[in-house]
């Protein structure tokens, strides 16, 4: 355990929530703090964004010191459970532990807050013994880290199942001999928030019966534990949320759970998942008030055609009645480059009439190699030529790439070598491109790659990537738009990004089916409920101008889902 002070007493009552918009605090967080005072609040999970000066963050902790509410250093991601992966976890813990060292004591944060989640990735079913003991050794390294700093406090949030589950990652009904997941963590940490997502307090699925054994295990280790409950809408799984049963509702079983565990030691209170859900949550029997001010939806809704033949071989009509059917304005279209400019005219032109721009693309792992750039101007080659012979209302907008050479064996074997190769690849690109014309430059770019530094260069691929070209598909392949892996949160440190470089982002989301992790594709969830998601992403990114749309991968998929 890290047993460090934190700067305000526990207390019995917490009324917590996460605030997953790190940007919501840019402009003092006088919202938010009043958000919070409404709910009557007095602790928040505030997502830490490493690019914001310290002067917001002093600015904001200090408003909420008066205002009687603690702040903790939210922070986390699937990944950080992975051997190796472990890096933007301490590092936020070396942030927030030299902050509060610079800092005057009510301008402090609480404590670390890290919600990981490791249990959503592939790796959880498939060998969950080896993801356990990785899991366990970051949160090891974590915590040495910290114990040398010894100013912060660290807090986990866990799912109340993790009983279920024994530090050897096998399930307790076939490993008897080692302890449960959820006791180890209890025994190291200070305080534990309970994800509990249910929304009745009473019965053998109620909030206090599935928590017993966990509330006694924290009273006899001396920890606090608060009670996690969700607010989000959970199609399906209605039992799991109380969106659809109003604020009253939701009191009354905090204050029912609250009543039930007063006489443990270790109840610290409630917190609310999360702080944008909650205050959406209407009072019983009344609708929900109506934004004051709306936001404004993304300019750009648009998909991949990856068969050139789709276009080529009948006038791509059927394509054209899709975009008109789905609403879409903007098209990127693989080109076969042996086809002569006829090809493109009629199609380039009739959805130019319809309001859809078109973007030629193309590209292979392999176009990522310095040996294959002649592919890349080709392809420029081709599209610079077709474009100075056809009419105005016929010409390609941009050229978009599609390279992805982490798919390649040399990402293990040389990836310096390769990272360099692509990037010097990606910026003859734009420079050629831009030599002959005006046309855009994009391509499509992994969501992790902010973790990889550019060999020799002092910026992330993402920024490299993201500084070079006009602008950016991020492949947030989630299929959520909440929540710590949900898109929002993943496609955040690029938007910080392309916010400073004044360069805009799309966002791609994944149609195709996916064996990688059900977290992954909306191919099960089928489309109804990918608008439903994507439509809450104005609201998630409301902070962010470089936010312009999304795009789905791809139209042949998109076109045969479920609805």
């Amino acid at each position: 355990m890290t047993g460090f002070e934190s700067t305000a007493e526990a207390s019995p009552d917490v009324r917590a929530a996460w605030v997953w918009q790190a940007n919501s605090i840019r402009d003092g967080g006088d919202e938010l703090l009043a958000n919070a005072a409404k709910h009557k609040i007095n602790r928040l999970y505030v997502n830490v964004n490493m690019n914001l000066s310290n002067e917001i963050y002093r600015e904001f902790i200090a408003k909420a010191t008066e205002a009687g509410i603690t702040v903790e250093a939210l922070g986390g991601d699937p990944s950080w459970a992975i051997e190796g992966r472990e890096g933007p976890m301490l590092r936020l813990a070396s942030w927030v532990s030299e902050y509060n060292l610079a800092v005057e004591a009510a301008e402090r944060f609480d404590a670390i807050h890290l919600d990981i989640k490791p249990y959503v990735l592939p790796a959880w079913n498939t060998d969950a013994s080896a993801l356990v003991q990785s899991w366990m050794n970051n949160m090891t390294l974590l915590q040495k880290q910290v114990e040398q700093t010894g100013n912060i406090q660290v807090n986990v949030d866990l799912p109340f199942w993790l009983n279920s589950y024994t530090v050897a990652g096998k399930r307790t009904t076939q490993d008897a001999d080692n302890e449960t997941l959820s006791h180890w963590f209890i025994g190291r940490f200070d305080h534990i928030t309970l994800l509990v997502y249910r929304d009745t307090a009473q019965g053998n699925n109620g909030i206090i019966r599935l928590i017993e054994k966990d509330m006694n295990e924290a009273d006899a280790q001396g920890v606090s534990v608060t009670v996690g409950v969700n607010t989000k809408p959970m199609p399906g799984e209605e039992f799991t949320t109380f969106a659809d049963k109003g604020t009253a509702e939701l009191e009354a079983v905090l204050s029912e759970v609250a009543d039930s565990f007063r006489d443990h030691t270790s109840y610290a209170g409630a917190a609310v998942h999360d702080i944008v859900y909650w205050s959406q949550l209407a009072p019983e029997d009344e609708p929900a008030p109506a934004p004051d001010n709306p936001v404004s939806q993304p300019k750009i809704r648009g998909t991949y055609i990856w068969e050139a033949s789709q276009v080529t071989n009948d006038g791509g009509e059927h394509i054209l009645e899709f975009a008109r059917e789905k609403n879409i304005n903007f098209l990127y279209v693989r080109l076969d480059l042996e086809q002569p400019y006829s090809s493109y005219r009629s199609f380039v032109k009739r959805a130019a009439a319809q309001g859809i721009e078109i973007h030629a693309m193309g590209g292979h792992p392999i176009w990522g190699k310095a040996e294959n750039r002649p592919r890349i101007q080709r392809l420029i080659d081709y599209v610079t030529n077709y474009n100075a012979e056809v009419e105005a209302a016929e010409q390609f907008k941009g050229i978009h790439l599609d390279i992805e050479p982490y798919t390649l064996p040399e990402w293990q074997s040389d990836r310096d070598t390769l990272l360099s190769e692509w990037a010097a690849n990606i910026a003859y690109f734009h420079e050629e491109t831009k030599r002959h014309g005006d046309l855009e430059t994009s391509a499509d770019l992994a969501i992790w790659l902010d973790t990889f530094p550019l060999p020799g260069k002092d910026v992330s691929v993402s920024e490299f990537m993201i500084d070079t070209l006009d602008h950016v598909s991020l492949m947030a392949f989630r299929n959520s738009a909440e929540g710590s892996n949900g898109i929002a949160a993943v496609v955040s440190q690029e938007m910080e990004i392309a916010d400073r470089l004044g360069k805009p982002l799309m966002i791609s989301v994944e149609m195709k089916e996916n064996f990688e992790g059900k977290h992954i594709s909306f191919y099960e969830a089928g489309a109804s409920e990918m608008e439903r998601q994507l439509a809450l992403l104005p609201n998630l990114l409301s902070d962010f101008q470089a936010y312009q749309g999304n795009i789905v991968h791809a139209y042949d998929y998109w076109a045969e889902a479920k609805p």
